[in-house]
């Protein structure tokens, strides 16, 4: 670039990768002087040849992809239609050649544990305590059901909870209760799953494609006696833009489902809804590709926030991980309207009642000194494997149960409640419904803080294109303060820094879980105060807790240490300490709030 102006008498040139220059000629008086003006055609040279030069290099140097639009589309063809085992295989092989293992431990916690009382606390007993959990989670898979893992209302839950009675017998805790009861509402199990391409451009005579894992995990409209087969087609996220001017009857339709952060917070909620009006036609079928990479099965709704999965009863959907989704969309990508693609769509299953099925609470109870307790609570039922919601924190929940039962009467200021509760997946709020009603008097005069665990321990995943991997650091957990008490958010800080639990600089007063059978309309004990840490995150209920070896268990030893650090200083404070300064409770719930509605009609 260059400037020449007589007027303010000032050169301005730029040559590339050179800094600003600016000349300043008030001195030369009205007239440019023949060294300047040589000065800067000599510089205008410069930027030339500067320019020519790396023309010239970057058609030596060949490193682009494609050198024109058709030649990168023909580059990227080949591999775009490779078979998902196939595709998954040779990107493996092609990243490891540019991605190795450092085997960085764990960041560690910044408090030395030489003078740390909770180092008690250690990361393999938790892993030991999860392991377990999972062996009951892997069962349910073995045993054959499709929709499979520590399922509220099954004996696969039922066993955790027999095994967890029994653990806490073990730690010596004397008053250990197991209250059965029956599921609160209706639990779905699907019969039958399965997703089979019968045609598609490329393929021979008879030849298809079976997509593994599709699975429809909560309620559904069932397929006819043998599944029904029509042509698939694709709507992206099922926008009103991406669905204008298709006709989707008597078709089965592929949308895309955004983890926003998780499936909780997905885009297919409102598609899925959006496409079942029949506003562009009745579809025969319905097709979540989950785009989460890396995951074999996903857990995710169609329905309403909150507890709406009925919604999902209108047409009968099926869920696919990431990398078969692609394959289908890819399908698609060569289809023509004398060679579409044709798939084969079995849905089947059924809505179990309450009378079918039983859940329970199991949970062990230490006094204190002071009358007042600290319940912990921690659900037990999960999908899959179940680890990251909520198999690890269910196993730190007993590392501080064994922790505080090691301590004798007079080193307890208060008393504890750790309640291992089922029923939470389909609901959201069980068994702590049940224990509300079976602990009123107690819940309503007794309790000093109610907290829980939830969701929390997976590793920070690196994901740079094709470069993914862990990192030596947690997922960012966040607070749930129910008072904004300043006490409660003062000592979950620095218990924080303490233990070096990476977490969010902003807290929500928001009840998400159990939590919410305390307070109205469920029940009034005066609004007791609540205080967890909770992270979701991309993975919630997938596979890739086990699957990707997602969960860190030095960072859940960090965050029971950091629990017990909160619990023990609160030994020094009472209830009017934690209401000092308080503020109102929410009033409306999250999931039919106005910032919910904001941030789903986006999509």
């Amino acid at each position: 670039m260059a400037e020449l102006n007589s007027g303010t008498r000032t050169i301005t040139t730029k040559a590339r990768h050179c800094p600003m220059k600016t000349l300043n000629l008030t001195r030369y008086g009205t007239r440019w002087p023949q060294r300047v003006l040589l000065t800067g055609l000599a510089m205008l040279a410069f930027v030339l040849v500067d320019d020519l030069t790396v023309l010239a290099q970057s058609e030596d140097l060949d490193t682009n992809m494609a050198k024109d639009p058709q030649e990168l589309i023909d580059s990227v063809t080949i591999p775009a239609f490779l078979p998902p085992d196939e595709y998954e295989r040779q990107s493996s092989e092609a990243a490891d050649k540019r991605l190795f293992p450092i085997g960085l431990p764990p960041l560690r916690q910044p408090r030395n544990i030489l003078d740390d009382p909770r180092s008690q606390i250690k990361a393999p007993e938790i892993e030991g305590y999860a392991d377990k959990l999972i062996e009951f989670a892997e069962q349910s898979r073995l045993d054959g059901n499709i929709l499979w893992g520590r399922i509220e209302g099954t004996k696969y839950e039922q066993a955790a909870h027999s095994w967890i009675f029994t653990t806490l017998k073990s730690f010596g805790i004397e008053d250990v209760q197991y209250d059965k009861f029956p599921t609160y509402e209706s639990i779905w199990f699907p019969s039958a799953n399965s997703l089979d391409v019968v045609q598609a451009p490329g393929f021979d005579d008879g030849q298809t494609f079976a997509v593994e894992g599709a699975i429809t995990p909560f309620p559904s409209k069932t397929t006819p006696a043998g599944g029904l087969q029509a042509e698939l087609i694709y709507v992206g996220d099922g926008t009103p833009a991406e669905l204008a001017g298709r006709d989707l009857t008597g078709k089965i339709v592929m949308v895309r489902g955004r983890a926003e952060s998780s499936a909780l917070f997905s885009s297919v909620r409102i598609a899925y809804s959006r496409i079942a009006t029949g506003q562009w036609g009745k579809p025969a079928g319905f097709i979540v590709w989950w785009q989460i990479p890396g995951v074999k099965q996903v857990a995710g709704r169609v329905g309403a926030p909150g507890g709406g999965d009925q919604l999902g009863e209108v047409i009968p959907w099926i869920s696919v991980n990431d990398e078969n989704g692609y394959y289908l969309r890819k399908l698609i990508d060569r289809a023509t309207q004398s060679d579409p693609v044709k798939v084969r769509m079995v849905v089947e299953g059924r809505n179990h009642l309450p009378s079918e099925l039983q859940t329970g609470n199991v949970y062990g109870i230490l006094p204190g000194k002071s009358g007042k307790y600290i319940m912990m609570f921690t659900h037990v039922d999960g999908y899959f494997y179940g680890l990251h919601d909520n198999g690890a924190s269910v196993a730190a929940n007993l590392a501080l149960a064994r922790y505080y039962a090691s301590k004798p009467l007079e080193q307890r200021e208060h008393g504890f409640i750790f309640l291992f509760q089922g029923g939470h997946e389909r609901t959201g709020v069980g068994g702590t419904r049940d224990f509300a009603t079976k602990y009123a008097d107690l819940m309503r005069n007794d309790l000093l803080l109610v907290s829980r665990m939830e969701h929390l321990g997976f590793t920070q995943q690196l994901k740079e294109g094709f470069l993914t991997g862990p990192t030596n650091s947690g997922s960012p957990i966040f607070l749930t303060l129910s008072n904004r008490s300043p006490l409660l958010l003062n000592l979950f800080q620095e218990a924080a820094s303490e233990y070096g639990i990476s977490m969010a600089d902003v807290y929500s007063t928001d009840f998400a879980t159990d939590e919410i059978a305390f307070y109205p309309p469920f029940n009034d004990f005066g609004a007791p105060v609540f205080a967890g840490w909770l992270q979701t995150g991309p993975y919630y209920h997938t596979t890739a807790d086990v699957d990707m070896d997602g969960i860190s268990y030095a960072e859940m030893e960090k965050v029971a240490r950091g629990m017990a650090f909160i619990f023990d200083q609160l030994g020094n404070h009472t209830v009017e300490d934690l209401r000092e300064g308080e503020s109102p409770l929410t009033n409306d719930s999250v999931y039919s709030s106005e910032a919910f509605k904001l941030f789903l009609g986006n999509n």
